[in-house]
């Protein structure tokens, strides 16, 4: 398995949704954080996380994988 690349290669990001708000978006990048509370803006990083979720191994996919790293299980 392999992936060239992802969605969040821009840096990390966490998606917030508090209870009965709209949603906003952390950016860390270099040790700044950035909270984007526009929501024009927070489409962006919105959008990168259902790629993301998109991309990612399922579960059964995943222990797969980490069985065939050197000195696993």
């Amino acid at each position: 398995m392999t992936c060239e690349d992802h969605s969040a290669l821009e840096g990390p990001f966490i998606p917030l949704t508090p209870k009965g708000r709209q949603q906003l978006a952390s950016l860390e990048v270099q040790s700044t954080n950035r909270l984007i509370t526009d929501a024009e803006e927070v489409r962006i990083p919105a959008a990168r996380y259902g790629s993301i979720r998109g991309q990612a191994l399922s579960p059964h996919e995943s222990l797969a994988l980490i069985e065939e790293l050197p000195g696993e299980r």
